[in-house]
């Protein structure tokens, strides 16, 4: 038992051991560690330095801004007329520079005495039909007015003698009636026979027949006269008719302007409203422009005050304005299928340094109503209805509450005043009260110059325009 006990021993001995050189192991390495430590030089500790952003801001402005209204629409003559025949026949005449693009000159109008317009002779007709049937009859109505001014004459000598005729009649049944009593007397006294007495009462009759005969023929002549008298008015409303259509062998131009289309060839034969060409006036040039309801109201509204707004016009959205023209009207109606309603812009060619065509598709943009004291921002530095504004080197969170929305522009209603630095940039990673150093300051004409078409332009402030009423676009 004793020699089985020793061997145990030896091993817990052994283990016993080997722990504690472990356990000094590990103090000794500690302490050795400890020393070496305490060799090396502690780091030197810095403060912490707080972040600054780099911003760019806009900085407001309160001014007036007039609203600028835009549209599309296509050019057009303001006057512009397909001329046709007026009477038939065959042509035998056209102006010598009647071909598209040839610009012609009205004639002048003369009125006559009976306050009839009539075109002066001053330049060539554009075609010349053949007027000899035209000439036969003006000759024919003049002939008939003749031969009745001539019946009117004979009536009114034959009136004369019949008034003479029936002075004198009376004077003889004047003078037999005094013989008629001689008679009557002598036939009383039994000295002449009741044969005799018969026959002088008969005569007497016959005398004042004569004169009733007369009476009666005058009494028809206002009749006749006034027979005669409308025969001539038809005459000469046909002597009227044959000269007007004569005029209207000779087709001129009704007002100055160009030719766009000939539709006429010498030799041709025409009917009344066979079309000879297409006149465009060019002086004046009108564009029709569709603009949505809320814009309508607002031109309505200035045109209702007496002031057509003022319109550029440019080829398209990008390029600058070429024409300017005013609203002169608009639509009484609006177009029910695109909810839009026309208004027209009058275009003074001579007016322009480069004429307005017909046909040309152009941007209008229209002086709109202004907007007083307005304050507007970009609307990309808007988040969650707040704005940061740059104040003495930090960025200040401020609520704001926006109005209408301009293209890229809000106006703002409360929040901002002039002058304050709104940011622009890093607003994904500002906080309130960041630090903020103001590397680009923008301003409103920084602005307008990024839009292709402004929706807004700076006004003067007493310049007369109709206060806009509020409605968003």
């Amino acid at each position: 038992m004793a020699d089985e006990k020793k061997p145990m021993t030896r091993g817990w001995l052994r283990v016993v051991i080997t722990i504690v050189c472990c356990i000094l192991a590990l103090l000794g390495g500690g302490m050795i560690f400890q020393a070496l430590a305490s060799l090396k030089e502690k780091p030197q500790q810095s403060e912490v330095e707080e972040k600054v952003y780099k911003v760019d801001v806009f900085e407001t402005e309160q001014i007036p801004l007039g609203e600028v209204i835009s549209g599309f629409g296509t050019s057009r003559a303001y006057r512009e007329v397909v001329l046709s025949a007026e009477v038939g026949g065959r042509v035998v005449e056209k102006h010598p520079s009647l071909k598209p693009g040839a610009n012609v000159v009205a004639s002048q109008v003369e009125v006559d005495s009976q306050g009839r317009t009539r075109p002066t002779p001053q330049s060539l007709p554009l075609v010349r039909i053949d007027p000899e049937t035209y000439k036969q009859r003006v000759a024919q109505a003049s002939g008939r007015i003749a031969e009745i001014d001539a019946e009117l004459k004979v009536l009114a000598e034959q009136e004369a003698n019949n008034e003479r005729l029936i002075k004198k009649a009376a004077a003889d049944v004047e003078v037999y009636q005094s013989e008629y009593q001689r008679i009557e007397d002598l036939g009383k006294r039994g000295v002449i026979s009741k044969t005799e007495l018969t026959t002088a009462r008969l005569e007497l009759e016959r005398y004042k027949q004569s004169v009733l005969n007369l009476d009666n023929e005058t009494r028809l002549f206002p009749v006749r006269r006034l027979q005669l008298e409308r025969k001539r008015a038809t005459a000469v409303s046909d002597l009227e008719t044959a000269q007007l259509d004569l005029a209207r062998t000779e087709i001129r131009p009704p007002f100055s302007g160009a030719l766009s289309e000939v539709m006429v060839e010498v030799g041709q034969n025409l009917r009344p409203g066979d079309p000879l060409v297409k006149l465009l006036d060019l002086d004046v040039i009108e564009v029709p422009v569709p603009l949505a309801l809320g814009d309508y109201e607002k031109v309505a509204a200035l045109l209702k005050a007496g002031d057509n707004p003022t319109v550029t016009l440019a080829r398209n959205t990008t390029s600058p304005g070429q024409w300017t023209g005013i609203i002169e009207r608009v639509s009484p109606q609006a177009d029910e299928s695109t909810r839009t309603v026309e208004v027209y812009i009058r275009v003074e060619n001579a007016d322009q340094p480069i004429p307005l065509l017909p046909g040309t598709f152009v941007n209008a943009r229209i002086q709109g109503p202004v907007i007083p004291s307005a304050i507007a921002i970009p609307r990309d530095c808007i988040t969650d209805g707040m704005v940061y504004v740059a104040d003495d080197g930090r960025a200040v969170k401020r609520r704001i509450v926006r109005g209408r929305t301009l293209q890229s522009l809000v106006l703002i209603d409360e929040g901002l005043e002039a002058g304050d630095q709104v940011i622009l940039t890093n607003l994904d990673i500002l906080d309130d009260r960041a630090k903020v150093d103001v590397q680009q300051i923008r301003t409103l004409a920084d602005e307008l110059e990024l839009m292709e078409v402004p929706l807004v332009v700076p006004k003067v402030a007493e310049q007369k325009r109709v206060p806009e009423d509020g409605a968003s676009q």
